[in-house]
């Protein structure tokens, strides 16, 4: 069970992404259903969220990371 959003994190210049959708593998699945969970888009360098939809069509937030927080994280 997935409790609350799920969010993919993007560095500040970062315009591409593949994740995996949590709620796809938050049940008792096989290997293709890891396989099937993988979800990729775009986010344009001057969009600071933007959404994504998995093969199952589960919502996915995109958000940009603030730019000050950038030397925190590694």
């Amino acid at each position: 069970m997935i409790l609350g959003e799920q969010t993919i994190w993007l560095a500040p210049r970062a315009t591409a992404f593949t994740a995996v959708c949590d709620a796809c593998l938050s049940g008792e699945g096989d290997l293709e259903d890891y396989l099937g969970a993988r979800v990729s888009g775009t986010l344009r360098l001057d969009a600071a969220r933007g959404s994504a939809v998995c093969r199952r069509g589960h919502q996915i937030r995109v958000a940009r990371v603030d730019r000050s927080l950038t030397g925190a994280i590694r």
